[in-house]
């Protein structure tokens, strides 16, 4: 809330603005592929679908409790992403630093104002909750590693400033820590023992 705030007021446009362009300053053909490819992570329509069958999963292995909650977290932060660009009056990024069309199959949405970065909230959501559900510590790293690449390609690509992008971030890991903060109360023996082993 206090990001919010201070985004608002437009206190830190100096700071955004030194961030990206210092991200853009040694552009490659690399770099815009590699975050073209990290920002399409972000992208509602694969998020969503990846949450479902993800939300799918946990039903199936008997986590109801936890599977409800981080539908109604997406759904609710989803909302306030919505609220906030409508009426947060932080400045869009301007086009002289290149921003570009995001990937958008089924659905484009304009907003008025870009606070919060709905992409590094949707894949935080998404991969912070992979992170934690997962025990493999290389598909951990491997998580973070997408994770930092969606969050620095949304700056990089000059879509997003720093600020929007540490809002969705934010907004996004306490969507998941409240999705988790709930036990779940399974009452097959299966659910018991996968609980148990949480």
């Amino acid at each position: 809330m206090l990001l919010s705030a201070v985004a608002g007021t437009g206190w830190i446009k100096g700071p955004d603005v030194f961030l990206i362009r210092a991200a853009q300053s040694r552009p490659s053909g690399l770099l815009d592929t590699l975050s073209e490819f990290f920002s399409a992570l972000g992208a509602l329509e694969l998020t969503g679908v990846f949450l479902f069958v993800l939300v799918a999963g946990l039903l199936s292995r008997g986590r109801r409790r936890l599977a409800g909650r981080l539908l109604l977290a997406f759904l609710a932060t989803g909302l306030l992403e919505y609220l906030l660009k409508q009426f947060l009056p932080v400045p869009p990024v301007s086009p002289g630093f290149g921003g570009t069309e995001d990937f958008a199959a089924l659905a484009a949405v304009d907003y008025p104002y870009p606070y919060p970065s709905g992409h590094a909230l949707r894949a935080t959501i998404l991969l912070g909750t992979i992170y934690l559900l997962s025990r493999n510590n290389l598909l951990r790293a491997a998580i973070a590693l997408a994770l930092l690449g969606l969050l620095a390609s949304r700056v990089y690509l000059g879509v997003h400033w720093m600020s929007d992008v540490i809002g969705g971030a934010l907004l996004g890991a306490f969507a998941v820590l409240w999705a988790f903060s709930g036990k779940d109360r399974g009452t097959s023996p299966i659910a018991r023992k996968l609980q148990a082993q949480d």
